[in-house]
């Protein structure tokens, strides 16, 4: 089974932004989405991924790399549980 033909096709360039912002960690750490997307578009304003594709790709690069991660990305207001 090849992993890497089943990983999406991402621009190089979001994915190098991603490990760029990871090289902080180190194995065992726990990340915050929130922090890293903050990171990236930070590093890089004219990024337009969403913040949902960013997030798909921090997990995958630090799961490869044994980080945790806690997902706090979504506002408050997103977490809400919709009553309809």
């Amino acid at each position: 089974m090849n992993v890497a033909s089943e990983l999406p096709d991402v621009d190089p360039t979001v994915q190098d932004v991603v490990s760029s912002a990871l090289s902080k960690f180190r194995a065992g750490d726990t990340i915050s989405t929130r922090a890293m997307i903050d990171a990236i578009r930070q590093s890089d304003p004219t990024c337009e991924d969403s913040d949902d594709h960013l997030v798909e790709l921090i997990v995958m690069a630090a799961v490869g790399k044994t980080m945790g991660v806690v997902f706090d990305h979504r506002s408050p207001d997103e977490r809400l549980p919709r009553l309809s």
